[in-house]
């Protein structure tokens, strides 16, 4: 899927010292765990959205380092008085100001002094030095700060970071994009990351900080290579400041579009992010996937800041949507919508004879479908014209980790791997279909399958708002 400048930048930053030709380009057909999805939009290809995001980034450097005392120099040209206050305010954590300096939930959580130092917290391995410098918890997730020391020749890239439990319980788990981390260098970052969990309380006092490197290479899905480093380090939770941490606001307000009612239920705000809690009415005659383009404006009297939508989860009865914090923001804050992505609840089933590589129900006429066969198994294609792609993350397709075959048997498409095949007509295309790729296995099925839709980029457009605070 398409990236904004903000994950582009980031990426950057991570790679900061890695040379011009070592930055990977976004190819079509990068693999992505759990069904692929990709989009080209016609008005500005994603290689130029990286080169602007990379020339500004360029920008900020050279006014941050170019001079070796920064805030007197942006201080002596006329900048805000309080610029060299606030990059002061970072103490300690002065080194992560290229890194942090893209997201203002990150940066705002530092000058607000929640993020907490943490010393002695590194391990090393084969040339590899991991650090934490400092951590802030709070009820649904946690900012973590970290560098990573590369003290080789190989040039590496972190392949799996995951936060765990003394009982190895999953608390967050993720692959990474493949970011550079470059030879004889000191990469610094963050993450931002939200508990598996709703329940605060079953926290434990400890959590495990687990890192995998492994080795860069371009234009590749993950590496089978082994791992050239792994890290477990051990990152100390106040369970009691969790519990006080972030501040809940009953919104309790109800959105109707085409008949279709949402209801937002709270609001939970903390350094980690903004929570948005909501329930789809059990009466809605379709099925809302998502939320169109939502976004939630800070601070009043005509002046607002637009805070992105950062990440979300959905069910069948509602969602979560995750928005970056800013706690430099006035204290009036509202949700905006453009829409929803929804359909019929009859409508949500796809039937796909996969023999004859016929599409026997969907949706709409919108998508078309192949077989691509290998030696490893077959690999079901999706392909599809989007109308509501532009800036969201999930105005896609997806379907459901089970099918049904002709006979009522149920297989799990979670177990079986799919290949990408090269479609070299796209060369020259004004622009890409959207595609959708599902492993199917060796094994010949009874016909048809049927699988489940968890969302279709069937879009309702209407603008409307809701005030949370």
């Amino acid at each position: 899927m398409v990236k904004t400048e903000e994950e582009l930048l980031k990426e950057y930053y991570h790679s900061l010292s890695a040379e011009a030709e070592e930055v990977p380009e976004m190819r079509l057909n990068t693999a992505i765990r759990r069904g692929i999805t990709r989009s080209r939009r016609s008005s500005m290809s994603l290689r130029k959205r990286y080169a602007l995001a990379t020339a500004a980034a360029v920008l900020g450097l050279v006014l941050l380092f170019s001079f070796p005392r920064a805030s007197e120099v942006l201080k002596t040209q006329g900048a805000a008085p309080d610029q060299a206050a606030i990059f002061q305010s970072y103490g300690p954590f002065e080194k992560y100001i290229p890194a942090v300096m893209t997201t203002n939930a990150v940066s705002s959580a530092i000058e607000d002094g929640l993020v907490q130092r943490v010393t002695g917290v590194t391990a090393e391995q084969n040339g590899f030095v991991l650090t934490v410098d400092g951590i802030a918890a709070d009820q649904k997730g946690i900012i973590i700060l970290y560098s990573l020391q590369n003290k080789t020749k190989e040039n590496a890239k972190v392949e799996l970071m995951q936060l765990t439990s003394a009982a190895l319980n999953p608390l967050n788990t993720s692959r990474e994009p493949g970011s550079s981390i470059s030879p004889n260098r000191i990469t610094y970052g963050y993450e931002v990351r939200q508990w598996e969990s709703d329940d605060a309380g079953a926290l434990p006092d400890q959590i495990k900080f687990e890192l995998e490197l492994g080795k860069y290479k371009q234009f590749t899905p993950a590496s089978a290579d082994s791992p050239l480093a792994k890290f477990s380090v051990a990152l100390p939770l106040d369970r009691e400041q969790i519990a006080k941490a972030g501040e809940t606001v009953h919104v309790d307000k109800t959105l109707e579009i085409d008949g279709q009612k949402i209801e937002i239920n709270e609001v939970y705000l903390a350094a980690s992010g903004i929570y948005l809690d909501y329930t789809c009415d059990p009466l809605n005659s379709k099925q809302i996937f998502s939320m169109y383009k939502p976004g939630l404006l800070a601070g009043g009297s005509g002046d607002y800041t637009y805070l992105a939508l950062r990440a979300a989860s959905f069910t069948d009865s509602g969602g979560r949507l995750i928005f970056a914090n800013d706690r430099s923001m006035a204290q009036s804050l509202q949700l905006q919508i453009n829409g929803i992505l929804a359909l019929d609840k009859q409508a949500t089933q796809l039937i796909i004879d996969t023999d004859k590589q016929q599409i026997i129900k969907a949706p709409d006429q919108n998508l078309q479908m192949f077989i691509h066969n290998t030696e490893r198994g077959s690999t079901l294609v999706l392909e599809y014209d989007s109308q509501a792609q532009s800036n969201s993350i999930y105005n896609t397709l997806m379907l459901g980790q089970t099918f049904t075959d002709g006979a009522g048997t149920v297989h799990s498409a979670d177990k079986f791997e799919f290949d990408i095949p090269q479609r070299t007509e796209w060369e020259n295309a004004k622009s890409i279909p959207t595609m959708y790729y599902r492993g199917l296995g060796s094994n010949k099925y009874p016909q048809p399958l049927t699988f489940t839709i968890e969302a279709y980029p069937a879009l309702i457009k209407e603008k409307l708002s809701v005030p949370i605070r």
